[in-house]
């Protein structure tokens, strides 16, 4: 019995929960992890993309000594594709900015939507991992799959660490 007990308080000691407030959206996920770490909320950024669109951008970081990841929330003042493709490009448009060379991409499901992965191994040894995927996304009127907001996560911590933080990540939209 205290056997039994002692694993359920380890169990539950190795995945921390977090929930932050990033600007308008509540952001939840479990870092399955015994070291300890900080989390960061910056101030929002505002601009304008390419094409003219208006958006804001909530970062929070989470840090410790070795590692760290970053959370992106950018909010546009209107819809933005969120198609596969889309998240992809920008997953491969970080990897490559950070240096990656072949960096390998997947499709998995985040949040309950469809996102792309892609990580790649430096010469160190670090593993990045870079995500993205729209919390918001749906079929619009129009037949595209968009969104008012995207989630990009860019990671070093160990690949379990990144792998629990991503499968438990939510993403809270404020209501319109």
């Amino acid at each position: 019995m205290i056997l039994a007990l002692m694993l359920v308080l380890v169990s539950q000691s190795l995945a921390a929960h977090e929930a932050v407030m990033l600007g308008p959206y509540n952001v939840s996920f479990d870092m399955n992890t015994t070291m300890e770490y900080d989390i960061f909320a910056e101030l929002p950024t505002s601009g304008i993309t390419s094409s003219g669109l208006k958006f804001v951008r909530y970062n929070m970081s989470i840090e410790t000594a070795d590692y760290f990841a970053l959370v992106i929330l950018t909010g546009y003042e209107k819809n933005m594709l969120a198609s596969i493709e889309a998240n992809k490009e920008i997953v491969e448009a970080a990897l490559m900015a950070s240096g990656c060379e072949s960096p390998k991409i997947y499709q998995p499901l985040m949040d309950g939507q469809p996102g792309v992965l892609g990580n790649c191994r430096f010469d160190s040894g670090t593993i990045l991992v870079v995500a993205s995927y729209s919390p918001d996304a749906a079929v619009r009127d129009n037949g595209e799959y968009s969104g008012q907001t995207n989630c990009r996560v860019m990671s070093i911590f160990p690949w379990e660490v990144t792998r629990d933080m991503l499968y438990t990540l939510h993403v809270e939209i404020p209501a319109q």
